[in-house]
């Protein structure tokens, strides 16, 4: 058996399993069913290249109908997996029709067959260079999206550490930085060709993505919740904001203390205050001229500072898990954020 050949083996293996997790899940429903259908589209090429290792075409010419290309889909897919994990927004799917792009060269072939050739059959071989400029196109628009979401992130939740969407900007970069390679590889294949165990790399390359998204897919769907940050503008300084609003939030905090509760986010407060998560953003944003993030977290900070004097048992690392951080990283990060010193400098400044 060739290397080329266990490779797609284990690929498309891995894009059954990984697939089928991803649209069983009961979490991000949407975007990890736009995840799966990428994987399996991945897989989908793989299996294209032993299609037309074994000439399969030639004994069943209707495998033509079959979605093997992905090139023009690719793009399409994950924006449209971007959007959904940042947005609560319905996704157009108008967007998948880039698909078609790829259906051309196989009725060419189910039609004239697989030995045709002709000027038109040499356009539809070029045809495929401007899959690239879409998958382009489409990965501008996802970067575009995350920075967004990230850019508000901290108007709407007060642990940010697990919801910055990092995982995604990785996709967008390694398929960008993969885009070379492709467009090598289309030369090659449409000028001199490639035999099918030359194709290792090519084949390899396929594996790795599939194995990635897969276990990154899966990750993203066990940290993030149902609900999304929407991006949204910001509020206008000519807004004026009534002192009671700025009076009722500051009370509630303070009485309720729910910046104890470490995944606390801004849509908790909309029904303790009877205010939409825009009208609290832009009490804080210009009645006090932080963000969410920071207001809460001060909070935070201040409570740590009191127990931290206190005859407490507990480590600091313990104590500031009592104040509503989530992990040691955060604390330490946010603590020198706000006070300029890190906690151990706090406590022994403040020790006789």
């Amino acid at each position: 058996m060739y290397l080329s050949e266990t490779i797609i083996i284990v690929g498309c293996v891995n894009a059954i399993v990984f697939s089928g997790v991803l649209f069983a899940a009961r979490i991000n429903v949407k975007a990890n069913v736009f995840l799966g259908v990428l994987i399996l589209s991945l897989a989908a090429n793989l299996g294209l290249s032993w299609v037309l290792a074994y000439r399969l075409f030639d004994v069943y010419p209707l495998l033509h109908l079959l979605p093997f290309g992905v090139s023009f889909g690719l793009g399409p897919l994950i924006y449209l997996y971007t959007r959904s994990l940042c947005t609560d927004e319905k996704p157009n799917y108008y967007h998948l029709l880039f698909f078609l792009g790829d259906y051309p060269h196989s009725l060419y072939h189910l039609i004239l067959g697989r030995e045709a050739d002709s000027a038109f059959h040499g356009f539809l071989d070029k045809f495929g260079f401007f899959a690239l400029i879409v998958i382009v196109f489409y990965l501008w628009l996802s970067w575009k999206t995350i920075t967004a979401y990230q850019s508000d992130l901290k108007n709407k939740v007060s642990n940010v550490s697990h919801r910055t969407l990092g995982w995604l900007k990785q996709l967008v970069v390694l398929f960008l930085i993969s885009l070379p390679v492709f467009l090598v590889m289309w030369i090659l294949l449409i000028t001199i060709g490639l035999e099918f165990n030359e194709r290792v790399f090519g084949h390899l390359y396929y594996a790795i993505a599939i194995f990635w998204l897969g276990i990154g897919g899966i990750r993203q769907h066990q940290l993030f919740s149902s609900e999304k940050v929407q991006p949204q503008n910001e509020p206008s300084q000519k807004v004026t904001i009534d002192k009671d609003r700025i009076e009722r939030l500051v009370a509630l905090m303070e009485e309720e203390q729910l910046y104890l509760f470490p995944d606390l986010d801004i849509r908790l407060l909309e029904t303790k205050l009877d205010l939409s998560a825009k009208q609290i953003s832009e009490v804080l944003n210009i009645g006090l001229g932080k963000n969410f993030y920071r207001f809460i977290n001060e909070y935070r900070v201040e409570e740590f500072k009191r127990k931290a004097l206190s005859n407490s048992n507990l480590t600091l690392y313990g104590i500031a898990m009592e104040c509503g951080f989530n992990s040691k990283a955060t604390f330490q990060r946010v603590f020198k954020e706000i006070t300029g010193m890190k906690p151990s400098e706090f406590v022994s400044t403040q020790k006789p």
